[in-house]
């Protein structure tokens, strides 16, 4: 190992430690990213000390936020709150990527469990429900999570006008795998260690330890399970 490389390792949790201070921790944040590099190099911030990576870029609007130790945070993340909006709670380990979105209101909350990674632009929603993710869950990019419904029946009012109604909270259990642009609806509890395919609608709820496919997502097989051919 390099005395550059230590160097800047001892530079970086100096950083770290200092993030958590007013006024200078903002600044202690972004020139540890700096040091690290860009994107996913920075991850190592998140590990270097218990306080959590937040990126000076992030944009974070929520009375009621929780970060656990050691999360990450990246660029371009946005956690906002409605003045009527519930909790956001992250647990330890928790990362975030770019792009993702939190929107709590209507008295909605979303709970993220320890060590859940959350890749790019996704869209996690709580109104009216709440959206419980586990722990040690992997999200592709560009997964969304609504646990609200917009109202549509009224010809003669504008569909925006016509309010929002759930089926319950959505629940993902503890290490479920989602693919690239699952689509997670009101109501539906996806069962620990569930793996569900790239692309899938997900309306109904989903047994653990299966895998699942399809619009709708319908399991196909048990997790274990050899396949023909």
């Amino acid at each position: 190992m390099s005395i550059g490389f230590t160097l800047r390792r001892f530079a970086c949790r100096t950083l770290m430690t200092l993030s958590v201070r007013p006024i200078i921790g903002k600044a202690c944040m972004r020139l540890a990213g700096a040091l690290r590099g860009p994107y996913k190099d920075r991850r190592i911030l998140a590990d270097l000390t218990p306080n959590p990576y937040v990126s000076p870029n992030a944009q974070i609007f929520c009375a009621r936020l929780s970060i656990g130790p050691h999360c990450f945070i990246d660029d371009g993340v946005t956690i906002y709150a409605h003045p009527d909006g519930g909790e956001v709670r992250l647990g330890e380990g928790v990362h975030l990527y770019r792009g993702t979105i939190i929107e709590v209101g209507r008295g909605g909350s979303v709970t993220i469990g320890d060590h859940t990674h959350i890749q790019s632009h996704c869209n996690i929603k709580g109104f009216l429900g709440n959206t419980h993710i586990g722990s040690h869950v992997q999200i592709a990019p560009h997964c969304g999570f609504s646990p609200y419904e917009h109202a549509f029946d009224d010809l003669g009012t504008d569909i925006r006008h016509q309010g929002i109604s759930t089926r319950g909270d959505i629940v993902i259990g503890d290490n479920a795998w989602l693919g690239l642009a699952v689509q997670v609806l009101d109501g539906v509890t996806i069962g620990a260690g569930t793996v569900v395919g790239a692309g899938a609608v997900v309306t109904r709820s989903l047994p653990p330890d299966c895998v699942a496919v399809g619009v709708p997502a319908r399991a196909v097989r048990q997790r274990g399970q050899r396949q023909d051919g």
